[in-house]
């Protein structure tokens, strides 16, 4: 609409009077602050100048000042009112500037007493009370004047003059970018509503620091004519950490508030902080549906400041006393201007018309008010007495006034309350009827913040002003974004050195080297941290800038330059220096793809983000092109318990290092994992690169930048041989007198009795085999050429046990000196087990040790079978036994024989646990003198053998001596712990709970300081935060439901499942999961953390569609089996099991199955290369997501009636997968169904054993098949040759036909039904309902993990108002004062029932207890009229009835709806003659535990029996009204 000049000048001229009046008469004249009130009350001295309120009452001066630039003659308003801003924030800049100590030292410590102070004396700018006596650390304070900076900056505003000032500036980012860690008292100065002192993590204050952070990076506070030194940096890892962090914590203020009106600046002006459109509209239709009101919103739920009832003789609330200002909380019309503001943003014109006409009514006009310009003049004043007697305009004694004193009306000027408040004769009736009673405004009369922010509004409504005026930098936009991120990430590899850059040019996956790349330099992200150290550094100021803290995958995917020379830093995850976690590639991998996807989401910068990658010999060096298979049904060599685990000929560490290259060779494909990706030459990618200056450096003089630059780059030479200080190309076998020791002297070292955890006891387990006599497996990969081994040199062999010649296993690839060699490795090099033949009681030697645990260490004298291996059965060689000696730790009596087997040992797994016996005798710093070396020293050695060897038990309890700490720890517990997920560390009494982000010497204490029984423990624990901290970056929907993470108990559920897929004990499990690579111990914990998937569907994570050396699940003789050493003991099936073999829960259900249906179809057709280049596989119609080259193969159980596994062998490329193929199909029971299909060409390395194997499947025409020819089959295992159904075509006549054939599970399911008697659970499970163990596994997970329903506490909550409390045993929970002091989503709450919860130690019981509060929560909800009367709920007392219901029905009474004839016999009565007595209580153990395999819905479901329970037990009070 057309406004006139003279129009906009009188309105403009009319905010002036305005705001001169209200806001700028009180600035202080010689400081530039302004009260935040002229009010003296009750509630304290509002005459002091508070850091929010200023930048909050300034904003009005500022934006008025904006619109007068428009007007031609603005009689120098325009310039005065710019320099009433300016003076006002270099007043508050002034007052922080001389608290520069306390930033310096909040870097360090976050602490409470370090931070800045919140307000200030409005006269002199010193503070006003003590740094303990107020709640001073409210980091939206500085984040908000962080903010206004730079958008006063943007606007052409100048408020910084110098270097010392920018230096103060940049400080004070660092002082808020960590504001996702650290706690703070908030907006309201309380912290915890209960206003105890307890400070929190505060969304408003993250949300503020966020758009602070993103706001002020890149300003440079000179404006046009600055330079490089006076830009403000911030790095986009930190932006990001609370970005994040905000966004999952929403619409969630705190763990004591649910929701708060504060959020209102977070979501919309000034902030504008939150990128999720959707999430913007949840919050603030949550905020107007608790919290809104006629008189404005309620700060948050049971605020009781300034109430009628509140307390004014204390400052801290009592628990019980917060319900009683339920729905009488003060309302503040300051919230209604936040929704206006928010709509002219916006441009939701219904949104402020809406707040306008309702914040209308609550104005309060200046003329209504006697002298008001007295009174502010007289409020100015420093005579006053002690203010309580103090008038306000609100007060009795001021009149409604005529005219002044020349006869003139007032002028009229909007004044807006701080709040209104119900009185004290109508709080009753508001309590009962919410919104219904006039409410009266305080004293506190204006309060500016209010009132300028009303002002603006006002300007912008009246088109005086723009938006884009007063947000230059675009801040509005955020919440706009419709497109997610769909960044293309460029990815450059470089490799170490030429010769490892030609080995990969062979395999097709081209790289350059350093000197390729220059001029631009590769350095490793220390430099990076090293340079940005000198940000903010002030000798004057005493600042030593920026922390010295890792820089994440964003600030190094950023090219930089400095004086025109540029610079490339790798990423820091792949840092290798201190933990074992990247030296696992498959790991490494996981790693990548998830950084990756990181980058991808998080990019906001320009151009391209860039990742520059160093590839290394450790890394992919000794690859070799083949290797042999050999068949498991060999009886000489032991059994595996995956196809997919490399055989004895095998090496793991080529697998490993097969599928890192793999990945590689995979980016040039442009997409990984879904993630857009550019693979190319790092000058290539200069143009497109993000690139950001560090020319600052230029000015600091202070320290070596380019020495730091240049030199993190030529650290990376040498970098392994640091590691020990000790020479990579030497072994410990050519040092004189280091031979090896005779095989027949060799000891076995086994558990007796230690535990791990509760219920934990370990029992012997034998080391695994591992060869590592192959090319590019040694300790230093290709740097050593393997010594080919013959008859003579075997273990075991003649010469072998002659220790008159010493072996050489590694020829060393440069002659060395007597004295190179003295300085190498002490320990004797790793000598590896055996195939072995069978003893003559038909049972499998096993080679190798015992590995011990914390508790008693025995030395036996058995001899090594390993010499058995070429030893005729008349040998005359026979072992010398030598005299038994028993070891305990701690027990020195033994010291001398430890360090003498030490010296002779040649077994890591020896040498680990001799050297822990050491250890704890006489601790790290002994000094071995046999061996010239201390402890922690030989640790060091073995720790390193290990982590080359891959032998990950031994790395774990090397790495717990040597008590290692993961580099990332911290940053992981700190991403958990702000999304609300509380972790433990220990079990019982010594159980830590980390709720607040900790450093990592405390956290290293938490872990070592005596917590766990088995070493190994720590490093295991710290993997797992490692793994749940990269979940929840990557999934956090992972997580939903889940609010403790008790380490301890995720460890059982990883034993758990390990025992369950392996059909092994609690010992056992324990063992495996020690020898897990950290690919495989992430994968499996993935699993776990899948949860309701576990019941609904058997996918599971470790199923990988890779080649050998990923974890996967297998049938083995029965069961199915995870990746490491057989077992020789059988343990009882599962209880909930319908046959003698475990459920395939690691597969797929058979896809389409109709339900009761037991037939199924299966349809496949093959087109080689010529012939449409194709391959199909249906089963019941539905198309199987395998169709790559080669062989594609899907494998179904039909006696569990799943989909096994579905792969594809490429065995066009390579031999390696013809073997995997073999290994598979050798790995099938009989029986198995096998659908196979080639695509282009699978003829070219298929090997003799590849077909053989395929011959077992009942292949006839397999022997036939020629290049690129068209070929598929439908096979069993171990049917005859030619039995299968199969179809061939030569490459050139075309596809195949459509082979099909239809199954019935049925008839194999009859065949292997070898029902038992009715005693054992497994008979009992065949008639009872069950799920095969899926639901028992769920809740055994979920149980672990604490997991709960969505809207689990809310729900709980009403059913604890209405109870007296809740009973679990001793333990209680009452109703009040949890009821009264906590509301019902308040994280608090949950935390107290979670805690009671607790209490309930087995995991799947805790989950029973879950659903019966649950069942409670849905009676009522379906039967408004039935609520629980006032009496205590005792849930094992439920629980218990609903499983003695399911007994007594299903056992005792007989299975449901079966009679005699149809079940052949009276069930009740072959039970009572077999079974004697088959009441619950003398079973009650069996009837949990298939109680718990039930599912939750349906009639014979857990909700169905324990919804009885509760109507049979719980007293109900019905209205039938």
């Amino acid at each position: 609409m057309y406004r006139s000049q003279a129009h906009v000048q009188k309105r403009l001229d009319h905010y002036y009077r305005c705001v001169n009046t209200v806001i700028l008469n009180r600035q202080n004249p010689t400081t530039g602050l302004i009260p935040a009130s002229v009010a003296v009350t009750t509630h304290g001295d509002y005459r002091d100048a508070w850091v929010r309120d200023n930048v909050y009452s300034i904003m009005a001066v500022y934006g008025l000042a904006l619109a007068y630039r428009r007007v031609d003659d603005d009689q120098g308003r325009a310039y005065e009112l710019e320099h009433a801003v300016v003076k006002l924030m270099r007043g508050l800049m002034f007052c922080m500037m001389r608290q520069a100590p306390k930033i310096e030292q909040f870097k360090k410590t976050q602490g409470l007493n370090d931070c800045l102070h919140a307000k200030y004396n409005t006269a002199t700018g010193d503070t006003v009370v003590g740094d303990s006596e107020w709640g001073h650390l409210q980091i939206d304070a500085t984040s908000i004047f962080l903010l206004a900076l730079a958008q006063m900056t943007a606007s052409g505003i100048l408020i910084v003059y110098t270097t010392d000032e920018v230096d103060f500036i940049q400080n004070l980012v660092f002082y808020i970018e960590r504001a996702y860690r650290t706690p703070d008292y908030g907006i309201w100065e309380r912290g915890n509503k209960i206003n105890h002192g307890e400070p929190e993590l505060n969304s408003s204050s993250i949300g503020m620091a966020v758009a602070a952070l993103q706001a002020i990076n890149g300003i440079n506070l000179f404006g046009s004519r600055g330079g490089p030194s006076s830009v403000i940096h911030v790095l986009p890892d930190e932006i990001t950490r609370n970005y994040t962090t905000l966004h999952s914590a929403l619409p969630r203020e705190s763990n004591s508030k649910e929701i708060d009106a504060a959020l209102l600046s977070v979501i919309g002006f000034p902030a504008f902080a939150v990128g999720d459109a959707k999430l913007v509209e949840r919050t603030r239709n949550e905020i107007i549906e608790k919290l809104g009101g006629k008189y404005g919103c309620k700060r948050f739920l049971r605020d009781g400041h300034q109430t009628v009832l509140e307390n004014n003789s204390r400052l801290h609330y009592d628990a019980h006393e917060l319900k009683i200002f339920e729905n009488i909380e003060c309302e503040w019309p300051l919230f209604f201007t936040y929704f206006i503001l928010d709509g002219l943003f916006s441009e939701n014109e219904e949104q402020v018309e809406e707040y306008r006409a309702k914040l209308e009514p609550l104005i309060i006009d200046s003329a209504t008010l006697v002298d008001f310009g007295q009174f502010l003049s007289e409020s100015m004043s420093d005579n006053e007495s002690d203010g309580r007697g103090l008038k306000t305009p609100t007060s009795p004694g001021f009149t409604t006034p005529s005219s002044n004193g020349d006869g003139k009306l007032p002028e009229h000027i909007p004044l807006i309350p701080e709040l209104y408040y119900v009185p004290e004769h109508l709080v009753e009736a508001e309590k009962k009827d919410n919104h219904t009673q006039s409410r009266i405004a305080n004293d506190n009369l204006p309060l500016v913040w209010a009132n300028s922010l009303h002002t603006l509004g006002s300007l912008i409504y009246e088109n005086l002003l723009s938006v884009a005026e007063i947000d230059p930098l675009g801040r509005r936009f955020n919440a706009r974004k419709t497109q997610p991120n769909d960044t293309v990430v460029q990815v450059v590899l470089l490799a170490e050195d030429s010769h490892l850059q030609s080995m990969l040019s062979m395999y097709g996956l081209e790289t350059q080297t350093m000197d390729q790349v220059h001029p631009i330099t590769v350095s490793q992200p220390q430099g990076l941290k090293e340079v940005y150290a000198a940000l903010g550094m002030n000798a004057k100021l005493g600042f030593s800038g920026r922390p010295k803290r890792p820089v994440g995958s964003l600030g190094t995917s950023r090219l930089y330059r400095v004086q025109g020379h540029l610079y490339a830093f790798t990423p820091h995850f792949m840092d290798n220096e201190e933990f074992y976690l990247t030296s696992d590639n498959d790991y490494l991998i996981s790693i990548f793809e998830q950084e990756l996807a990181f980058v991808r989401q998080y990019w906001h910068l320009p151009g391209r983000p860039t990742m520059t990658v160093v590839l290394t010999h450790a890394m992919l060096g000794g690859l070799s092109r083949s290797r042999s298979f050999v068949s498991q049904n060999d009886p000489d060599v032991h059994r595996l318990t995956t196809w997919r685990k490399a055989s004895l000929g095998s090496s793991p560490q080529k697998d490993n290092k097969r599928n890192l290259l793999n990945f590689f060779m995979n980016l040039r494909s442009g997409v990984c994992n879904g993630v857009r990706v550019r693979l190319g030459r790092l000058s290539e990618m200069v143009n497109t690169s993000c690139i950001e200056s560090l020319d600052f450096l230029v000015n600091k003089k202070d320290i070596n930048w380019m020495g730091i630059l240049r030199g993190a780059a030529d650290r990376r030479k040498g970098r392994h041989a640091r590691k020990l200080g000790l020479n990579e190309k030497k072994t410990q076998a050519a040092t004189p007198g280091g031979s090896r020791t005779p095989s027949h002297h060799r000891w076995s070292v086994r558990r007796r009795s230690s535990s791990f955890g509760t219920g934990m006891s370990l029992a012997s387990l034998t080391t695994p085999a591992v060869n590592t006599e192959l090319e590019g497996d040694s300790y230093f990969g290709s740097h050593s050429q393997p010594h080919t081994p013959n008859e003579g040199n075997f273990p075991g062999s003649p010469v072998a046990m002659t220790p008159m010649e010493p072996v050489e296993p590694y020829a060393a690839p440069r002659k060395t000196s007597k004295k190179d060699l003295t300085t190498s490795f002490r320990l004797k090099d790793h000598e590896e087990a055996r195939p072995t033949r069978k003893n003559g009681n038909g049972v499998a030697n096993q080679a190798g040790v015992l590995t011990p645990d914390l508790a008693t260490l025995e030395i036996s004298d058995a001899p090594s079978p390993v010499s058995a291996v070429e030893d005729d059965e008349d040998s005359d060689e026979s072992p010398d036994n030598m005299e038994a000696l028993g070891l305990t730790l701690g027990d020195p009596s033994n010291m001398e024989a430890a360090m003498s087997m030490l010296s002779l040992s040649v077994n890591l797994y020896d040498q680990i646990d001799l050297l822990q016996y050491l250890m704890s005798c006489q601790g790290a710093d002994f000094y071995v003198s046999n061996l010239d070396a201390t402890v922690e020293t030989l640790l060091q050695e073995v720790y390193f053998k290990s982590l080359q060897l891959k032998l990950w038990s031994i790395v774990r309890q090397a790495a717990g001596l040597l008590q290692k700490v993961v580099n990332s720890l911290t940053i992981n517990i700190t991403d958990l712990v702000i999304r609300q997920k509380q972790i433990t560390i220990g079990f019982g009494r010594t159980e830590h709970f980390i709720t607040t982000p900790l450093g990592p010497d405390v956290l290293s204490r938490m872990i070592y300081d005596g917590n766990f029984d088995d070493v190994r423990e720590g490093p295991v624990v710290q993997e797992v935060m490692t793994y749940l901290g990269s979940f929840v970056r990557a999934d956090p929907d992972m997580f939903e439901g889940i609010m403790r993470l008790r380490t301890h108990y995720l460890i059982i559920a990883l034993r758990e499942e390990i025992s369950r897929l392996n059909s092994c004990d609690e010992t056992d499990a324990v063992e495996h999961l020690m020898q897990l690579s950290p690919f495989e111990l992430k994968s499996l914990l993935g699993t776990v953390l899948s949860g309701p998937t576990l019941s609904s569907h058997a996918t599971n994570t470790l199923l990988r569609n890779q080649s050998s050396g990923r974890l996967s699940p297998s049938r083995r003789q029965g069961g199915v089996s995870l990746s490491g050493d057989s077992l020789e003991s059988n343990v009882t099936a599962n209880i909930a099991s319908s046959g003698p073999s475990s459920s395939s829960l690691g597969a797929i259900p058979i896809p389409n199955m109709a339900k009761g249906s037991t037939t199924f179809k299966i349809k496949v057709q093959s087109g080689g290369f010529h012939s449409g280049n194709f391959s199909k596989i249906l089963i019941n119609e539905s198309t199987m997501s395998v169709s790559s080259r080669g062989i594609n193969m899907v494998v179904i159980d039909p006696v569990q009636g799943v989909l096994l596994e579905s792969v594809s062998f490429d065995t066009h490329i390579s031999e390696d997968e013809s073997d995997d193929l073999a290994r598979l199909v050798d790995w099938l029971q009989p029986g198995m169904i096998v659908v196979c299909a080639g695509k282009d060409d699978c003829h070219e390395h298929l090997t003799t054993a590849a077909r053989l194997a395929l011959k077992q499947l009942g292949s006839e025409r397999i022997s036939e098949l020629k290049y690129r020819d068209s070929w598929c089959m439908i096979g069993e295992k171990g049917i005859e040759a030619g039995k299968a159904v199969e179809a061939h075509k030569s490459f050139m006549d075309g596809p195949t036909a459509v082979i099909e054939k239809e199954f019935d599970l049925a008839l194999y399911k009859a065949k292997a039904d070898v029902m038992e008697t009715f005693p054992s659970p497994s008979a009992i499970a065949a008639f009872v309902p069950n799920s095969s163990g899926r639901w028992l596994r769920r809740r055994k997970n979920d149980g672990s993990l604490n997991r709960v329903p969505s809207k689990f506490y809310p729900r709980v909550w009403r059913i604890l108002s209405r109870a007296a409390g809740f009973r679990v045993g001793s333990h209680f929970l009452p109703r009040d004062p949890i009821v009264s002091e906590k509301t019902p989503e308040e994280f608090n709450f949950a935390l107290a029932v979670e805690n009671f919860l607790g209490v309930i130690l087995d995991p799947a019981e805790r989950q029973i207890a879950v659903d019966t509060l649950m069942v409670i929560a849905k009676i009522e909800d379906k039967n408004p009229g039935m609520e629980v009367q006032a009496e205590v709920i005792d849930l094992p007392l439920i629980m218990r009835e609903a499983m003695d219901t399911f007994w007594t029905k299903w056992v005792v009474n007989g299975p449901g709806g079966r009679s005699p004839a149809a079940s052949g016999a009276n069930v009740n009565a072959i039970a009572t003659s077999v079974l004697g007595d088959v009441s619950f209580d003398h079973h009650e153990k069996l009837a949990r535990r298939m109680f718990y395999d039930l599912p939750q819905e349906g009639k014979e479901g857990t909700f169905a029996y324990l919804a009885r329970a509760v109507l049979k037990l719980l007293p109900y009070s019905i209205d039938f009204e």
